[in-house]
């Protein structure tokens, strides 16, 4: 007779109990654990700045991780996805997809004595796969300083103007703009980076489509887009534009999946058949 087993099973529903209640109480509304992960936290810009310098060997393990065959298992992916990409992608980077015209306006809002810098997209230094242009990381607010004392050579600080543009510029050529946070709980900013990114590079747009029936979200979007099929001719410039594939040409007329918000559908349809709307 093993005696030892009901002590530790007792231990195991312990660790289970505190586990539980540490994942509450973190993620909780109002917890005591605000003052540190808040915007001015030391602890939280401690642990941006840790994740900062291993972030692109980061990406690129993802990267690899996620094509490796076995993220075709069904079971495998969803262990991967609640052992590590849930986690990511909800709480320690959360990403919040925008229309050109939203991302425009948050540039435009940013304090003004607040640093912006651009550097290489870090997704597409970590991947290298594909060929869309490399300056594109837009780093904000604490994001700012930390990149520019980690990356003095590839960072270079720049004005909202040039910001605007540089967005601009990557929307035209079918970049989804996206504003990132770090330590998301509780609805807290925490506001570090506008990445402009691709569907062949962007690691949480590749998440997005592996993960997307395990749970995996961004930050909900304020627009959507829906289609008038009275204008809508069913070429698909819309489902080619569509870095997420949320969007399919059934009979003859383009239809809207779970659109993510940014807009692109609106820019490339010749028909004028794509708009967006709040939701």
């Amino acid at each position: 007779m093993n005696l030892m087993a009901p002590t530790t099973r007792r231990l195991q529903v312990l660790k289970a109990g505190v586990l539980t209640a540490a994942v509450m109480w973190l993620t909780s509304p109002s917890h005591l654990a605000d003052p540190l992960i808040a915007e001015d936290s030391a602890l939280r810009k401690f642990m941006l700045k840790r994740y900062a310098r291993v972030e692109v060997q980061l990406l690129a393990l993802f990267y690899w991780l996620l094509n490796l065959p076995f993220m075709s298992n069904r079971w495998m992916r969803k262990a991967m996805y609640y052992g590590l990409a849930k986690f990511m992608a909800e709480r320690a980077i959360a990403s919040k997809v925008m229309t050109l015209a939203e991302m425009e306006e948050f540039i435009e809002s940013l304090p003004a004595e607040s640093e912006i810098a651009v550097g290489p997209c870090r997704c597409r230094l970590a991947t290298r796969a594909c060929d869309h242009p490399l300056e594109t990381d837009i780093v904000i607010m604490t994001g700012t300083p930390i990149w520019l004392d980690l990356f003095p050579k590839d960072y270079r600080v720049i004005g909202k103007d040039e910001a605007k543009d540089i967005v601009r510029k990557g929307y035209e050529i079918g970049l989804v703009p996206m504003l990132d946070r770090h330590m998301y709980f509780g609805g807290t900013t925490n506001y570090f980076v506008i990445c402009n990114c691709c569907g062949c590079s962007c690691l949480p747009i590749i998440g997005y489509r592996i993960f997307k029936h395990d749970g995996y979200h961004y930050i909900p979007s304020e627009y959507r887009s829906v289609t008038d099929t009275g204008l809508c001719k069913g070429d698909g410039a819309c489902v080619e534009a569509c870095a997420f594939i949320e969007r399919v040409v059934i009979a003859g007329k383009s239809r809207v999946l779970d659109c993510q918000g940014c807009g692109q559908c609106v820019r490339v349809c010749p028909h004028g058949a794509a708009s967006m709307v709040r939701r």
